[in-house]
Order: structure tokens, then C-alpha cells, then sequence
């Protein structure tokens, strides 16, 4: 609100799990203190998504440019 009389927006991203190694990494520590394997607890991270998936690195990336576009000008969320 402060900012947007200056043209400044801002937007935050905010995706959950992303396939990445620090994910990785985190799952397996999550899943050992459980007592279940990795792949069972990306299961069931999965089914909590829409789209029964992890996000992948290059789709927030893409979203991260395209906010940094002037065609996202308007664009605050």
C-alpha cells in the first residue's frame, strides 16, 4: 500500500514443496524421525497438492521473472 503510489508492487511466492536438494535433504531428516521411507513421505506431500505433485525449480523461476516484468505491473498477490 505504501509503495504502490510510486509504482512499486510487490508480490510474494509462496509454493510449498519444491523439488530441490534442500528439500531433499529435509525430507529424508523428516522422514527418518517418522520412522518411513522418503518416497512414502513425498507421497503424502503430494496428495496434499492439487496437482499431486512437487513443484519443480523452474516454474517458480519463471513466475519470479515474469513479476519482474512490466506486463505484471498490475499483478499484486
Amino acid at each position: 500500500m505504501e509503495g504502490a503510489p510510486y509504482g512499486v508492487s510487490c508480490n510474494s511466492i509462496s509454493p510449498g514443496w519444491v523439488e530441490t536438494k534442500l528439500a531433499e535433504g529435509m525430507i529424508g531428516r523428516l522422514s527418518k524421525i517418522e520412522g518411513r521411507t522418503a518416497a512414502e513421505y513425498i507421497e503424502e506431500i503430494k496428495t496434499n497438492y492439487p496437482q499431486k505433485r512437487l513443484i519443480q525449480p523452474q516454474e517458480i523461476g519463471k513466475l519470479a521473472a515474469f513479476l519482474c516484468n512490466d506486463d505484471a505491473f498490475g499483478i499484486t498477490m
